[in-house]
């Protein structure tokens, strides 16, 4: 564990100046301990010799050779020195763009150790990019060593920052206390955290490096699960009565459904029962992809609690969602005598007032709305469940605020985000998870397409058929308005040209975070009533209500948006009867990341398949309802890479905290150091919005 001389300031060391304290600052990274934290992104290895003759192939050259010539190539200012260099294998030429000084550093005949990208090119093998020392110079900087690669910025150098974590690691590495229970370092033959931090900065051979990244990876994953452990811990201690639950109204809602649930569903159901039934309270994340059953899971969950004359509440993130989500619930329960109720903070004051006496008396047993839930003048008469729906879009202090008007109620939440496995063990770690993978009998798969932007008229063509079978169609845009910035389409501009010049017979409407919550309403009605044929937006629409009549979603700029809001926006088409299309249109100018992602839409339906490739390409970002800049940036591990190393991690924690409960009581002060840390350490790891 860091102590109290890990804390120095960075200025502290040789050669940090202002501007380095600067440059260092803007990476986060103000102590020595920030310093010894700052890992390398990759390694130059410069123990084990390349020839030259390997550079033709594209390999980095590591070898000796003798300066056998100079010349100079350009005129005037632009003129510029070219080193001659053979080694054993092959011969080459250096290029000294602005370096003519170079001409006496390299005097022909002397020999040198070399490090460089070559290629062969105009004829002859060269390097325009590469480190050199003469040979026999005492001990190298350089060479006979693996070099770590740090991320800069500002007027930092690799040099200089090298220099500054050596020192660091001479003068304060003993301050370094070992964090981790210490058979769990014998178990897994780990370092001591002084050679492993040591090792992962200077490593002496490829073997050290390997074990002071195994040792550093476990470390970080490890602390991480204890966190979890903690939270879950603390929300398991909360004991009540056991009890059963009734089931009546459940059965009166299975006789009236059209349909039969399907396997996943019931399972999920006989979770929930089996959790509330328990003598703590249920904290359960419910995950499925769009159109898997989730919401009439939610509803049913709801109806043994209401059966006992309590109370439950239903929070959704937007205006539009809570209001589907309040009038299905209606349309499905109100046969069942169960009292609806709806609202959110654009309920006038006198109607509110009314509406929250009811509550407050228990003449209310379902209540539907947005994060005016939680706001302090609700007041139920016995919460005893309350159900989140796309948590994700939630932080935890929300959460906890809507939790704290009932005794220890019940929560459930669900995501159509579905979260790939190492996040359900991180993020989600101190919840019970379902999974609904089994889709409704019936649905068909979304066909999805892909266009290059300058070739859209196809599109258009294709939508104008659909429209005139009667269909309906979304256009998802990236921006609201133009940009000076991005030469990108926006959900305006295109609002008006698709309205007068693509579909003029057609109606069009627009919705978009900047409208007004009343605007967008009436538009979104009207686009369920069909008096709409095409609504423009901007991802306002991935959560939204549904429309089955809606069969084509067009994303333009496809490459702009993330696999998962990608994917939650496809899901908005495919919810009736009708075959559902997918158009993604992307940019000419489309990175290696973007064509990737597209072509995980084209190839791949499964939303668990997709959130893993999500996590991939762009770590746990959004995906968790935490920015990846926040609470889980990790420093050395990887959620991908390192899921084995994350699942023993969450074994040994569980391991210990059975044999050892008193390993997570405030007073052990290994721990109430670790807990001390800045994140991604802190108790609040979870917390956002």
């Amino acid at each position: 564990m860091f102590i109290r001389e890990l804390k120095q300031p960075v200025s502290r060391l040789k050669g940090i100046g202002d501007a380095a304290v600067k440059s260092l600052s803007s990476m986060e990274i103000f102590s020595v301990s920030d310093l010894l934290l700052h890992y390398p992104f990759r390694y130059e290895d410069r123990l084990n010799p390349v020839p030259l003759v390997y550079g033709r192939s594209d390999k980095t050259v590591n070898t000796t050779a003798l300066v056998t010539g100079h010349e100079f190539f350009g005129w005037g200012h632009k003129k510029a020195l070219k080193v001659h260099i053979q080694d054993d294998t092959d011969s080459a030429v250096l290029l000294c763009f602005g370096r003519n000084f170079l001409k006496d550093k390299l005097p022909v005949g002397q020999e040198i150790r070399i490090y460089g990208q070559f290629q062969f090119k105009f004829n002859e093998l060269q390097s325009g990019t590469f480190d050199f020392e003469p040979v026999g110079e005492g001990e190298s900087d350089l060479f006979d060593k693996i070099l770590p690669v740090y991320h800069l910025s500002g007027s930092l150098t690799q040099k200089n920052l090298r220099k500054a974590i050596a020192q660091a690691l001479r003068e304060y590495a003993i301050a370094v206390n070992d964090e981790m229970n210490i058979p769990l370092y014998q178990k897994y033959h780990f370092l001591s955290k002084e050679e492993a931090l040591k090792g992962i900065h200077f490593p002496a051979s490829e073997e050290t490096l390997r074990q002071a990244r195994a040792t550093l990876i476990y470390e970080e994953l490890f602390h991480l699960q204890l966190v979890i452990g903690r939270r879950a811990l603390k929300q398991h201690s909360l004991e009540r009565e056991s009890r059963t639950i009734p089931a009546m109204l459940q059965e009166s809602l299975r006789e009236k459904l059209p349909f039969k649930l399907t396997g996943d569903q019931e399972k999920v159901l006989e979770e929930i029962r089996e959790d509330m039934e328990s003598s703590r309270a249920m904290c359960r994340l419910v995950q499925g992809d769009v159109g898997s059953g989730k919401t009439l899971v939610a509803f049913m969950a709801a109806l043994p609690v209401i059966e006992q004359g309590r109370q439950a509440a239903f929070m959704a993130p937007t205006e539009l969602l809570a209001r589907q989500h309040a009038e299905n619930g209606a349309r499905l329960l109100s046969g069942l005598g169960v009292r609806i109720a709806f609202l959110t903070g654009n309920i006038n004051a006198e109607n509110r007032k009314h509406l929250l006496e009811e509550l407050k008396d228990g003449q209310i047993d379902l209540i539907v709305g947005t994060h005016a839930l939680f706001t302090e003048d609700v007041v139920f008469k016995d919460l005893a469940l309350a159900i989140v729906d796309e948590q994700h879009r939630f932080g935890v202090k929300q959460r906890l605020a809507l939790l704290s008007k009932g005794s220890h109620p019940d929560l459930l939440l669900m995501t159509a985000t579905p979260i790939p496995r190492t996040l359900a063990l991180t993020a989600f770690g101190d919840l019970d998870v379902s999974t609904i993978k089994t889709m409704p009998a019936g649905r068909k798969v979304i066909e999805t397409h892909l266009a290059r932007i300058g070739n859209e008229q196809k599109v258009y063509d294709f939508v104008r058929n659909e429209l005139r079978s009667g269909r309906q169609a979304y256009f998802v845009y990236p921006l609201i308005q133009q940009s000076e910035k991005m030469d990108l389409k926006d959900a305006e501009s295109m609002y008006h040209h698709l309205e007068n010049d693509v579909f003029p017979d057609f109606k069009v409407g627009m919705i978009h975070s900047k409208i007004d919550e009343d605007t967008k309403e009436h538009t979104m009605k009207a686009f369920v009533a069909r008096d709409l044929d095409i609504l423009v937006a901007t991802s306002v629409v991935e959560v939204g209500v549904d429309v089955p009549n809606a069969t084509i979603m067009v994303i333009e700029h496809a490459e702009r948006f993330g696999l998962s809001a990608l994917h939650q926006l496809r899901g908005r088409v495919g919810r009736g009867e009708h075959q559902s299309y997918n158009f993604l249109l992307y940019s000419p100018e489309l990175t290696e990341e973007g064509k990737k992602r597209i072509m995980v839409m084209k190839e791949n339906s499964d939303g668990f398949v997709i959130s893993e490739e999500d996590l991939k390409l762009r770590g746990p970002g959004e995906l968790t309802g935490v920015r990846q800049s926040g609470y889980l940036k990790l420093r050395i591990a990887d959620f991908s890479r390192d899921a084995d190393v994350l699942v023993r991690a969450r074994d040994d924690v569980k391991e210990l905290l059975k044999n050892d409960p008193g390993f997570l009581k405030p007073e052990n002060r290994n721990l109430r150091e670790m807990f001390a840390k800045a994140p991604p350490y802190s108790d609040d790891l979870l917390a956002s919005g």
